[in-house]
Order: structure tokens, then C-alpha cells, then sequence
């Protein structure tokens, strides 16, 4: 029996849970996948398109918070608008059950956090190589005016057929309308290890602030480690206003220094310093690709030896299905119909359709 078709037997920690078996719209929640400081999401099947999906539920506690409402539906919105290979998709919205739910596209993978969590870090190459398709997907946010404001490897999820796909727009704001932002009072929104010095002042911000949390998730990717770590979320904060980040000889000094420089560019304190588009950060990431390539690190295998099965290959977002570049155990065959994979690396963004 397939496992996402109705009527599984379920295991008795989700028959205690009352949404399972509830039906959001068109779809039936049927076990739960993960919560979150926004919200529970649960798999679900819908029976009209027979597939999987991923269902986002809003907390109870804040149904009566119009802000974390219209965050909510916000979320909504903007990751409707976003149609992109490496965009975790929207398929619905609504209220049920007295509850505001959230349909998703089902990536069937992990997300990146745990990945490091289980490998310890990534290869150089296979961190250029996801930071290349999240950098696309930002591309694609910020052409349609959108700052996603909290970029970190939990919200990078990795399919077990190697996509890459960006989720969780929950922060997201508009570039334009930054006035109209909504923001919880009295408090910084966003993850203290990832966000920019500007966003942590709650100076005006833009896109670059997405290029800042992107080179601190690179940087972790080969490091194995969170930046700006400290005991308490306001340590954080104070270190990542105040403090320097460090490249430690452990980890870059085997490597191109064209990484290195990479990853200085896109977190510098200053905004006016750092990278100023992804265009940019395209460019820099394929420097570090083809220098990576040129001294012989193409490995995107784990660091610790060949992968599982539960550790997906993620392609070289820059050229057709390359065996050499990956070492693994298990190689997924990647789609090579999409755009967010044929595209150069080294490509400026899109221009957006004329007004």
C-alpha cells in the first residue's frame, strides 16, 4: 500500500492528534511532518490531483493576532506570485475548522540544516553548488520584488532527486514598500545568526540583506558551525553587529581563495560594501565553482565518505550531468528540462516582463 494514500495505518502518537484525517479544502491532513515558531505543517494528500502535499497550519494561539495573520497570509500571497524551479510552490489558502491553512508542494528530501547536522559540513563544491540554485531562487524573489529576510539552511530544502528548492516566505517583505513592512512590535524578525547588521538595527533594508544571510549559510556549509554564535539570541546579535567573521585556516586555507573572497563580499558589514544583486553573486560563486574545478575539489560526495541514499546528490547548477563532479555512493538523475538548472551560473537574473 502506498504510504500517502487515505486510510494508512497510523502509528498511535497520530491518532492522539486531531488533525489528523481533517480535511483543509480539498486536501487530508494524514501525519505530521514538522512545527515551527509559525505554524505546524502536515502531510497531506490530495485525492482530486492524487498527490502529496505539504499543509501549513497557524498556530491556535495566534488565530486572534491580526499580525500574525496577515503574516500568514502574507506568506501566502507572496509565495503564489513566486513560480520558480527552485521555489517551493503554492497550490492554496484558506480557513477550515475554524483554522487558516496553508497547501504547499511536497518536497519528499531534507532540508539543509540537517544534512549538516548529519554530515558535519559539505564539501566546498557542494556548498557552491546549493548556494548557486538559492541564490537563483532569491533572483527570482527580488525580481518580483520580494525580500525573502530569513535565508538559512532550515529553509533550504534538498529533494531526494538533488533540487534544491527555497521555502518559508513567512518574513518576506516587499523591496518597494518597505514602509508598509510588518514587523513584530518591539522586536527584530529574522534568525539573529543570519541577519544583516542593517536588519538587525532596523534600518532601512534591502535585497542585500537576503545576499548577507546567504554568504553567512555558505560560510556554514563549510564550516559545519553557526556563525555568530553565542549563549543568548541578543549575544548573537551584539557579535554579529560587532564582530569580524573569521575564515579559519582549518577550513579555507586548503581552498581557492576565490571562495574566500566569495563569501567576504556577500556578508560585509557595510551594505554599500557588500555584493550589491545576485547577478553579482552569481558571478563570484561561479569563480569559486571554476576554481574549486581547477584545483581538483569537485567532490560534492559528503565529507566524511561516500553518501546514503538519505543524502542527495545536488547538481552543478552551471552545466548538463557531470559524473565527475560527484564522488556519491548514490547519484539521483537530475530533470534537465528546467530553466533552474540550464541556466549559466554566471547569468544575470532575468529582467522582468514589461509593465
Amino acid at each position: 500500500m502506498d504510504p500517502s494514500a487515505p486510510g494508512k495505518r497510523m502509528s498511535q502518537s497520530q491518532h492522539t492528534d486531531p488533525i489528523i484525517g481533517q480535511k483543509f479544502g480539498n486536501v487530508v491532513a494524514q501525519s505530521i511532518l514538522g512545527r515551527g515558531g509559525m505554524g505546524a505543517v502536515y502531510l497531506g494528500y490530495h485525492p482530486g490531483l492524487d498527490m502529496k502535499v505539504a499543509i501549513k497550519l497557524l498556530p491556535d494561539l495566534f488565530v486572534g493576532k491580526r499580525e500574525m495573520v496577515e503574516r500568514f497570509l502574507r506568506e501566502a500571497r507572496v509565495s503564489g506570485r513566486l513560480q520558480h524551479a527552485n521555489i517551493v510552490r503554492t497550490l492554496d489558502v484558506g480557513q477550515d475548522h475554524g483554522v487558516y491553512y496553508l497547501v504547499m508542494e511536497y518536497v519528499e528530501g531534507v532540508d539543509a540544516q540537517r544534512l549538516l547536522d548529519k554530515e558535519g559540513r559539505f564539501s566546498p563544491m557542494r556548498a557552491v553548488n546549493i548556494a548557486g540554485f538559492v541564490a537563483r531562487a532569491l533572483g527570482e524573489a527580488h525580481e518580483q520584488g520580494i525580500m525573502h529576510r530569513d535565508v538559512k539552511p532550515a529553509n533550504i530544502l534538498i529533494a531526494r532527486d538533488g533540487k534544491v528548492k527555497v521555502t518559508d516566505f513567512g518574513l518576506a517583505r516587499s523591496i518597494t514598500n518597505t514602509a508598509a513592512a510588518l514587523t513584530l512590535s518591539n522586536q527584530v524578525v529574522g534568525t539573529p545568526n543570519y541577519m544583516a547588521p542593517e536588519q538587525i538595527k532596523s534600518m532601512d533594508v534591502d535585497a542585500r540583506v537576503d545576499i548577507y544571510a546567504l554568504g553567512m549559510t555558505f560560510w556554514q556549509f563549510i564550516t559545519g558551525r553557526l556563525p555568530f554564535d553565542g549563549p543568548t539570541p541578543m549575544a548573537v546579535l551584539l557579535n554579529v553587529v560587532n564582530e569580524t567573521l573569521e575564515m579559519p585556516d582549518e577550513f579555507f586555507k586548503p581552498l581557492p581563495k576565490e571562495l574566500r573572497e566569495a563569501i567576504v563580499a556577500m556578508t560585509a558589514k557595510d551594505p554599500r560594501r557588500r555584493l550589491p544583486n545576485i547577478a553579482a553573486v552569481l558571478a563570484v560563486l561561479k569563480k569559486a565553482r571554476d576554481a574549486l574545478r581547477a584545483a581538483g575539489l569537485d567532490s560534492t560526495a559528503p565529507m566524511g565518505g561516500a553518501a546514503r541514499s538519505s543524502s542527495p546528490a545536488v547538481k552543478d547548477p552551471t552545466s548538463g550531468f557531470n559524473p565527475r563532479g560527484t564522488t556519491m555512493a548514490t547519484q539521483f538523475q537530475l530533470p534537465t528540462d528546467s530553466a533552474g538548472y540550464t541556466k549559466p551560473l554566471g547569468a544575470p537574473p532575468r529582467k522582468p516582463p514589461a509593465k
